[in-house]
């Protein structure tokens, strides 16, 4: 997982692997105190190979928080097999997905 930042309140934030029960509180550590007022928090998920509930836990946790401050979180490129689980949950309206980081950056 890294984090870095792309300028004027906006930040990309880049996790490969599993994101499930051993990494999510992780992930949530880290997101946190980037979801300010009026930035732009992009999560991509082009690495994510597995996600379990506690993965998807943590994604509406952001997209939730972000709404409730002010803020945007976006996630990017999620592979088939996390895309598969964000389609089961119905998280359509509740969470942003992109195709590229600069797309999700320019908006």
């Amino acid at each position: 997982m890294s984090v870095g930042e792309s300028g004027a309140g906006r930040m990309v934030v880049t996790v490969r692997g599993e994101l499930d029960l051993a990494t999510a509180d992780r992930l949530w550590t880290e997101l946190e105190p980037l979801l300010l007022p009026r930035a732009v928090v992009v999560l991509d998920g082009a690495g994510i190979t597995f996600m379990d509930s506690s993965g998807l836990r943590v994604l509406l946790q952001a997209g939730k928080r972000a709404a409730a401050d002010g803020a945007a979180f976006r996630l990017v490129a999620p592979q088939p097999a996390v895309r598969r689980v964000l389609e089961l949950a119905g998280t359509g309206g509740h969470l942003e997905t992109w195709d590229s980081v600069p797309a999700a950056l320019g908006s």
